[in-house]
């Protein structure tokens, strides 16, 4: 029988598994394109997203802080998300500090998702500016 620290233990690594598997690219997931229904796949859906919204260069996205801010303001998924706080200087994802993990996570997903070899400071700096512009806007 398992301890309550064992128990607890498990469901936390239950809840990381599912976080990750929401976060992964399609085709690590193992999502296709449904064949009876013809809707395309995540992956699919990015690609198209990206050629509507991104800026190409030689047929390739651009890989810069541009590219990136675009991703945070016009993207559902970052929709509502990042907002700066001035008293703690730091951004906030859904109301919680952006503490340095947090910040990798959502750049490890930018670059998954969209660009792949976008540098880790392009999307930092797009993130800072996305989150001042939210609460300029208010």
């Amino acid at each position: 029988m398992l301890s309550e620290k064992q128990v607890d233990a498990v469901e936390e690594t239950a809840a990381e598994l599912q976080r990750r598997r929401d976060n992964r690219p399609a085709a690590n997931a193992g999502e296709r394109p449904n064949a009876k229904s013809g809707e395309p796949s995540q992956r699919d859906k990015d690609r198209l997203w990206a050629k509507k919204n991104l800026r190409f260069k030689g047929g390739e996205p651009c890989l810069d802080c541009a590219n990136a801010l675009r991703i945070f303001e016009r993207h559902s998924s970052f929709t509502g998300r990042f907002r700066y706080n001035d008293t703690l200087n730091k951004v906030m994802d859904k109301g919680a500090v952006m503490l340095d993990w947090r910040v990798s996570e959502v750049v490890c997903v930018i670059q998954e998702r969209f660009l792949p070899e976008i540098s880790v400071n392009a999307v930092e700096r797009a993130l800072i500016v996305h989150a001042n512009h939210v609460i300029q806007k208010k």
